[in-house]
């Protein structure tokens, strides 16, 4: 979804005024807003709990990077399946089919940048319609489409 931006200004933003968000049940915080970089990028930091991960998607407006803090995800971009743990970085291309799930027995966290910004307004959207009691999967396809994240298998 776009939207009138500011220029991008120098921001600082420490763990606790990071914005908690709970898209998908998942623990989220928002590190980076699209507002603050002018559109440039989002950031956000996800924490996952074992077997938790999103299904294949993929976004065609948008190029995305994981780098792994902790934990050990298993992740998938086209055919190509890897296991992944702390310390590494993904760069994921638009039109890329991708997902990725925590394999291990402890939450894993991985922080999550959008290029350019948005996921942090689609995570937003998606928390704030399960905060709201109108969660169902026809709005949340709605949203996703609206903030270009698509599910192949969906269609």
């Amino acid at each position: 979804m776009k939207a009138r931006l500011t220029p991008p200004h120098a921001t600082i933003v420490t763990p606790e005024q990071a914005e908690p968000i709970k898209p998908f049940g998942l623990d989220m915080k928002v590190l980076l807003t699209t507002e603050a970089t002018g559109g440039a990028i989002s950031v956000i930091i996800g924490s996952h709990r074992p077997g938790e991960g999103p299904p294949d998607h993929v976004h065609f407006d948008q190029e995305e990077m994981f780098f792994i803090v902790e934990g050990t995800y298993e992740l998938t971009i086209d055919d190509q399946t890897s296991t992944i743990g702390p310390g590494t970085i993904v760069f994921i291309p638009r039109n890329v089919v991708h997902r990725f799930r925590n394999v291990g027995d402890t939450t894993a966290q991985m922080l999550d940048w959008s290029l350019p910004g948005g996921q942090d307004r689609y995570f937003k959207a998606v928390s704030e319609l399960a905060a709201g009691g109108g969660f169902t999967g026809e709005k949340v396809m709605e949203i996703s489409k609206m903030f270009d994240t698509n599910f192949p298998a969906a269609h």
